[in-house]
């Protein structure tokens, strides 16, 4: 996570130490992007009632939304907020954050871009079960995208990126209990298409 953190702050800075292109002007930038989640989960749905333990495994593959508003900084560094929404089998959750998105290579109309969010995923509008308090955390997505189109433009893209995303379940009690605490941690490969102008 630390390692993390550092490259995020590392990749913010390089861009400001190059000088600003000529004729370049600072301007609004959307990036809205929809995909997928690809995940494998290990859980035991016995867990806290006693007796045997019982993992099971499996895959899960959920929708994501993203909205990325900002200022195209530099003609490679773009800087806005994110917001979204995840539906986890589980948990619907909308993440809030900071994002970074920043042209590494390519020609004129074709781009390969770097993109970094960090954040807090929040579950405004999940619907819990009677007894049940589902709270969001702390949410990572760093990745990789193509970008075709004119740069300063519309363009097409696609992107995969890791996700990590907190959320903490707190559950009926059962008799004799006093917590019942479930903390979550979402891991995801997203593949997203979307469109940024």
């Amino acid at each position: 996570m630390k390692k993390l953190l550092t490259i995020i702050v590392l990749a913010l800075g390089v861009p400001f130490a190059h000088a600003q292109e000529g004729t370049f002007k600072k301007h609004y930038l959307n990036h809205t992007e929809v995909g997928i989640m690809l995940g494998r989960v290990k859980y035991d749905p016995y867990a806290g009632q006693g007796g045997t333990s019982q993992n099971i495994s499996e895959n899960r593959t959920n929708l994501t939304l993203q909205l990325f508003n900002g200022i195209q900084y530099t003609s490679r560094l773009g800087l806005g907020i994110i917001t979204g929404l995840d539906w986890y089998n589980s948990a619907l959750v909308n993440p809030v954050g900071l994002g970074l998105r920043y042209d590494l290579a390519g020609k004129k109309n074709t781009r390969l871009y770097a993109s970094a969010d960090a954040g807090y995923g929040f579950t405004w509008f999940h619907q819990n079960s009677d007894g049940f308090d589902t709270q969001g955390g702390l949410m990572l997505n760093p990745g990789l995208g193509l970008r075709v189109g004119k740069p300063n433009g519309a363009a097409f893209t696609l992107s995969f990126s890791y996700k990590h995303q907190d959320v903490t379940v707190d559950k009926p009690l059962f008799v004799d209990q006093t917590s019942r605490v479930e903390d979550r941690n979402y891991n995801r490969l997203l593949v997203r298409m979307g469109i940024s102008f």
